[in-house]
């Protein structure tokens, strides 16, 4: 459903010339996905993931002129159907007349923060379903039972990259967000207790400037530091669960992984935007007493290896927006 800018939300009013800045999302998990675009002209929306599964190791000698009987080849396929997402809104002839800046800017901004907050929910609503879970401190089998002194640890932070080293997961290669690295993004209330984790190496460790430094390294926005081969960073857009946990206890995701653990498939082009003002030819808008600000995105999110990817479900000292 749009929205609409119109002359009462702006008329007879002393506005500023500055907007009041609109806070943003850490947005990490578009970024740290395999991205794979659908061209015009594939007669599909549904694209196809296709992967080979290892062969057993060839370990016993060959014997002098006799052929090894081989092996085939076993295929593994995952598939994922794209699904279209969008939104517009309307600014109003009068209210681009009295306010003293331009509506159709601002409404752009604000549609830009939408869009990418979206595509990124869209993303880590489906990367937050893998099937490798570690509840609270690893006692207990269902966020159910996950209690209020069960908090994200460094010890629990060593256990994930432990699933991903003894899987052969790949980091990521040298890039500005991650950095060969695993990625390990959490919600900001996991990250306080992360900071007060003792054996915590702080970004600043690992991230100066100084050329002498041998670790040094950029971060990344929401980035606070790195433990044992994971580069940490804090988004809101991480899974929060809410009151799910045992007596009420608020329970969050913290997702570990390794490159290749899932893909985002989309159009070619990505995120489209338009900005459509009144013209002639438009009968819907005769008298063009607005204009209209969209933007559209076609694609979707899949895991493609859950053995790349590990949730830790963990409570928190400190939950809500309360300071």
């Amino acid at each position: 459903m749009s929205t609409q800018f119109s002359a009462i939300d702006v008329g007879q009013k002393v506005v500023a010339k500055e907007l009041i800045d609109i806070l943003k999302q850490n947005l990490v998990f578009y970024k740290t996905a395999k991205i794979q675009k659908i061209t015009a002209g594939s007669n599909s929306k549904t694209m196809v993931f296709r992967g080979f599964n290892k062969l057993t190791l060839a370990t016993a000698a060959l014997s002098e002129g006799a052929v090894p009987v081989g092996q085939n080849l076993t295929m593994n396929n995952v598939s994922v159907i794209l699904s279209q997402y969008g939104d517009f809104t309307r600014v109003t002839d009068i209210a681009e007349f009295l306010y003293d800046r331009s509506l159709i800017k601002d409404a752009s901004d604000v549609l830009g923060i939408q869009a990418t907050e979206t595509i990124d929910t869209v993303v880590v609503n489906v990367v937050g379903a893998g099937t490798n879970v570690v509840y609270g401190d690893g006692t207990v089998t269902a966020r159910t039972s996950v209690t209020s002194s069960m908090k994200m640890t460094s010890t629990l932070i060593t256990r994930g990259i432990r699933w991903l080293e003894t899987n052969n997961v790949k980091k990521f290669a040298p890039m500005p967000v991650i950095g060969n690295s695993f990625a390990m993004i959490t919600h900001p209330n996991v990250v306080y207790d992360i900071r007060l984790d003792t054996n915590f190496i702080a970004a600043v460790n690992y991230s100066s400037p100084n050329p002498a430094n041998a670790n040094r390294g950029d971060l990344f926005t929401g980035e606070l530091g790195s433990w044992m081969g994971a580069r940490i960073i804090s988004s809101t857009i991480a899974p929060s669960y809410g009151a799910a946990g045992s007596s009420g206890a608020y329970v969050y995701g913290t997702l570990i992984y390794g490159a290749g653990a899932y893909a985002v498939s989309e159009f070619q082009g990505g995120l489209s935007t338009y900005i459509h003002t009144g013209g002639v030819q438009d009968t819907s808008n005769p008298l063009e007493q607005f204009s209209t600000v969209g933007w559209k995105w076609m694609g979707a999110a899949i895991i493609l290896d859950n053995n790349r990817l590990v949730r830790f479900e963990t409570s928190a000292t400190l939950n809500g927006t309360t300071a």
